[in-house]
C-alpha cells in the first residue's frame, strides 16, 4: 500500500556522493600520509580520514556526517588562514574546491535523506 503522503516518504540516502567522499579521503589520507612522512604538514593526513568518516556517516544516511564535514571545512579554513593569511589568491585553492563540494550536503534532497 501507498503512502497518502509523498512528502511523507524518506529520501534514500545520498550513496554517490558518499562514495566520492570516500574517494577524496581516500586520496588525501594516503598522499597526506606520505608529505607526513617527509616532514610536511599533517593536515591532509586528518583532512583525509575525517573525509572517510564523513563517507561512513553519510553513507549510512546519517546527519552526523554533514556536520563532521562542516566541521572539516571549519578546520580547513583556520589551517588555511594560520598558513597564509588573508592573501585572497593563496586562500583560494585551499577553500573554494572543499568548500564548493560541501553545498551539495545543503540542498534539501540531499538533506532529506539524512536522519
Amino acid at each position: 500500500m501507498r503512502s497518502p503522503d509523498p512528502a511523507a516518504r524518506r529520501a534514500s540516502p545520498p550513496r554517490a556522493y558518499a562514495v566520492l567522499t570516500g574517494l577524496i579521503g581516500l586520496t588525501l589520507a594516503s598522499g597526506g600520509g606520505w608529505l607526513l612522512a617527509l616532514g610536511g604538514s599533517p593536515y591532509y593526513a586528518a583532512c583525509g580520514l575525517v573525509l572517510l568518516a564523513c563517507a561512513v556517516l553519510l553513507w549510512r544516511g546519517m546527519r552526523a556526517g554533514a556536520w563532521l564535514y562542516g566541521l572539516m571545512l571549519a578546520a580547513t579554513l583556520a589551517w588555511s588562514l594560520w598558513e597564509v593569511g588573508l592573501d585572497g589568491w593563496a586562500l583560494m585553492p585551499r577553500l573554494v574546491g572543499p568548500a564548493v563540494f560541501g553545498l551539495w550536503l545543503l540542498t534539501p534532497w540531499v538533506r532529506r535523506g539524512l536522519d
